[in-house]
């Protein structure tokens, strides 16, 4: 295994930085990130179901990219109490940005611990933590392992009570790449 180096920490500084400019709709984003991958890499989402997924290559691993760029604005039905408020619980997922809490090398990886906020145009929402753990071969990532938190937490000015654990999967799922 190949040791992680100062310029795999700012490869993973450059990688965030064009996933914030993904989310905010920079359709050149989805090439750039494209870029920074091995023609065999894996990207793999750890999370509780249904926030796991493997794909593998950079034809599949672009194709994760492109449906994220249109994810922002989508429409998202809700089904917990927040829907009882809600137009026919119908919401818009307006928000989800990232901040890196912390990169680290270790075991010749670099691991990024990070909290999400996750927020609709309708005020509901919440944040998430989880972890970027990247593998580098050559300047290209050759896999990437997203571990996302069960668990949300209360965002400022966002309501988390009455969202149902669905509703929180079905706005994870719209917030990350796996629409």
């Amino acid at each position: 295994m190949s040791k992680a180096t100062q310029g795999d920490e700012k490869r993973v500084g450059e990688y965030f930085k064009q996933i914030e400019a993904l989310r905010s709709g920079v359709d050149s984003s989805v090439e750039r990130l494209t870029e920074m991958w091995d023609d065999d890499g894996v990207f793999e989402f750890c999370g509780a179901p249904p926030l796991n997924a493997r794909y593998t290559g950079k034809v599949a691993i672009k194709t994760l990219y492109k449906n994220r760029l249109h994810a922002n604005g989508m429409e998202v039905k809700l089904d917990g109490e927040s829907a009882k408020m809600l137009k026919e619980g119908e919401v818009t997922l307006s928000t989800v940005k990232t901040d890196v809490n912390r990169v680290r090398a270790h075991d010749g990886k670099m691991v990024a611990g990070w909290t999400t906020l996750v927020g609709t145009h309708q005020g509901v929402g919440f944040n998430v933590s989880g972890s970027h753990t990247f593998t580098f071969r050559d300047g290209r990532i050759t896999s990437l392992k997203v571990v996302i938190s069960p668990k949300a937490d209360d965002a400022a000015n966002l309501r988390l009570e009455g969202l149902s654990v669905n509703d929180i999967g079905r706005l994870a799922l719209a917030a990350w790449p796996v629409v």
